[in-house]
């Protein structure tokens, strides 16, 4: 299993700063989304693991899920197109 690295703009903190963080925050920008349509699966790192993996095939390898990050439609496109999920 591929992992890639979880990626935060250099602009995050300033966008958190402006707007505030809430379960509407982009975990890669830090705007506020307007919906929910896009994820991306990660493990402890934080790193992103493809979309179909599930928590128990992380746990049988001894890794540990952080959960779904949600994404905007601008930074989703950062990640190819097996490790995004949609909503």
């Amino acid at each position: 299993m591929k992992a890639l690295e979880f990626i935060q703009t250099e602009n995050f903190e300033a966008n958190i700063d402006c707007y505030g963080y809430n379960e509407n925050t982009c975990g890669c920008c830090g705007k506020q989304l307007k919906n929910k349509k896009w994820g991306v699966n990660t493990i402890e790192g934080p790193e992103v693991v493809e979309a179909h993996i599930t928590e128990e095939d992380m746990a049988a390898i001894g890794l540990y899920p952080q959960g779904i990050f949600y994404l905007g439609s601008d930074c989703i496109k950062k990640y190819p197109k097996e490790y995004r999920i949609k909503f």
